[in-house]
């Protein structure tokens, strides 16, 4: 069976660069993104066994994978101080959206996810 070739800027699971530190040219290296997320031991299976430990995954795929992940358990119940009523609404705090683990996409006032956590909940999938 010929052996794989993968690109060290490349993920191996979508294809887009990884934007991975250590895979660029500039002298400074610094704290790589990875360096703060969490990956899912499932996200981690599907990367191909022969690229496991020499390329990285990109955010998009990591996001995506915890995404899954969330929604996927049931949401937690709230709590005293999750959330306030405004008029007719029910408004939910930043801390209920980070224990729900997930943006749903509904521009919530204190969504507390970033732009590309904000892009998947509002397309509701995991596709591009």
């Amino acid at each position: 069976m010929p052996r794989m070739s993968f690109c060290p800027a490349i993920c191996p699971l979508c294809g887009r660069e990884n934007e991975c530190q250590f895979a660029t040219t500039s002298a400074y290296k610094g704290k790589c993104w990875c360096a703060s997320e969490n990956f899912s031991p499932d996200l981690l299976a599907r990367i191909p066994e022969e690229a496991r430990n020499l390329v990285c995954v990109c955010r998009r795929c990591v996001v995506a994978a915890n995404f899954a992940e969330a929604k996927a358990r049931p949401l937690p119940r709230p709590i005293a101080g999750d959330f306030y009523i405004e008029g007719e609404h029910v408004v939910f705090t930043a801390e209920y959206h980070r224990r729900r683990g997930y943006c749903c996409g509904s521009g919530c006032r204190h969504c507390p996810f970033d732009s590309l956590e904000r892009e998947l909940g509002a397309q509701g999938s995991l596709t591009d």
